[in-house]
């Protein structure tokens, strides 16, 4: 059975290589761990947040959906990494601070955005893996309703 909804929202694991020091001790690497809530959009919203309207010479793309019109090369242009995090994630848990968790907000979206790492996991990894089905992902709190692609190369 499929439950046909106008948003579909799921919670996925986003891991993160990272350091981890305590005191005056010597960083080593960890892999970081963090669950976010995301939404898996629809094919339009997919292509507009995460296909280059461009080709790869940097000329527009004819075939774009959607089209590479002046405007929609601006909007490309003008988008980042966390302008396309805060489009798809709703959520997190596992996001501590001084060992208190912190609630999920679009500023602390922001601040997570500039971790080392982070984006590569959400939009390399995590993100085309649940927009894919593959098994890790775990659906939950769908409401009233990436394949292949990554997120542009700029970052904030």
């Amino acid at each position: 059975m499929f439950d046909l909804t106008a948003k579909r929202l799921v919670w996925i694991a986003v891991n993160f290589r990272g350091v981890k020091s305590e005191g005056e001790a010597v960083a080593e690497a960890i892999e970081h761990t963090i669950e976010v809530r995301v939404e898996l959009v629809d094919l339009d919203e997919f292509g507009r947040l995460f296909i280059d309207p461009r080709n790869e010479d940097g000329t527009p793309n004819t075939d774009a959906v959607p089209a590479a019109t002046p405007e929609r090369l601006e909007e490309w242009d003008r988008m980042n990494d966390t302008d396309r995090a805060i489009a798809i994630v709703s959520d997190w848990r596992g996001v501590v601070s001084n060992g208190k968790p912190v609630p999920f907000s679009v500023d602390a979206l922001r601040l997570m955005m500039r971790v080392p790492n982070f984006a590569v996991g959400l939009f390399r990894v995590a993100y085309p893996k649940a927009y894919a089905g593959i098994k890790d992902t775990r659906q939950g709190n769908s409401e009233s309703s990436p394949a292949v692609g990554a997120a542009s190369a700029k970052a904030e």
